[in-house]
């Protein structure tokens, strides 16, 4: 590929213009992506700016007579980032790096998508590389990207659940996993046993009463048995899938660490306590 007076030669002669509308309608489909994987909040106007950005960014370093990887290093990661900053409104470099990676992986395969497609699908020489055609095939990556990442959360949803304590300054929300494999039980009440990050029983002090306390034994892997401290606590809600549903007369045990080391959640659910 070679750069002349701001024309790219590959089979052909394709003018800067056509590269700004090409990579605008790409950009426009890879943020979409990467903001709905995230979870990020994004507006028309924000994923517009950001895809005129990217584009506008992309002829600029396409034209500098710099080495690619030069282009890629000092051109391509930082519009990458500068597009991600724009639509996603990231707080801190971990958000940001995040976000930026969602970008570039989508990039990949959205690309890796197209070129199976141009080899699968018989286009002639003329059009193969027309923007309407390229733009083409790459909204229909969008779609079946975007479909895969709805069953994903769908999936992922029957997994996970919002659980209501009463707390000491009102109602505390968690995020559960609700663990099929999950046997921990009460060996007096028989009742099922959820669990909580220790971190988070500091806003639950009200239920941390001598009445309410329970020891808990437990078999794990690697440790061949244990003992967990917990408290009954007289009311939790769960939300899920099903809707809301109400559980009195609970108990919870302390979990000394992380249940979540991402921090995905903060607590395990048995099955019998979910919604």
């Amino acid at each position: 590929m070679e750069v002349k007076n701001c024309e790219v030669q590959l089979q052909g002669t394709i003018y800067i213009d056509s590269i700004f509308l090409l990579n605008l309608v790409m950009d426009l489909y890879l943020l979409t992506l990467t903001a709905k994987t995230t979870g990020k909040t994004i507006t028309y106007k924000r994923v517009f700016a950001g895809s005129v950005a990217g584009a506008a960014g992309y002829c600029i370093i396409l034209c500098l007579p710099i080495p690619y990887v030069c282009k890629v290093l000092f051109g391509m990661v930082p519009i990458g980032g500068l597009m991600i900053k724009i639509v996603c409104q990231t707080k801190g470099w971990a958000e940001l790096l995040r976000g930026m990676g969602t970008l570039f992986t989508f990039s990949f395969f959205l690309g890796g998508f197209i070129i199976f497609l141009r080899d699968k699908i018989r286009i002639s020489a003329r059009h193969e590389n027309s923007v309407a055609v390229l733009a083409g095939m790459g909204f229909a990556g969008f779609v079946i990207i975007r479909k895969l990442i709805v069953r994903f959360r769908e999936k992922r949803d029957n997994y996970f659940c919002k659980v209501i304590f009463p707390g000491d300054m009102g109602d505390v929300t968690f995020t559960a996993l609700i663990d099929t494999g999950n046997g921990l039980t009460d060996p007096l009440s028989k009742k099922p046993v959820a669990i909580l990050d220790a971190e988070e029983w500091k806003s639950l002090k009200i239920w941390m009463k001598p009445e309410k306390y329970k020891i808990i034994p437990y078999h794990s892997i690697g440790k061949e048995c244990g003992v967990l401290e917990g408290y009954e606590i007289d009311t939790m809600k769960v939300t899920g899938k099903e809707g809301e549903k109400q559980f009195d007369k609970v108990i919870v045990a302390v979990f000394k660490g992380k249940v979540s080391q991402k921090g995905c959640y903060q607590m395990i659910l048995p099955p019998e306590l979910s919604a």
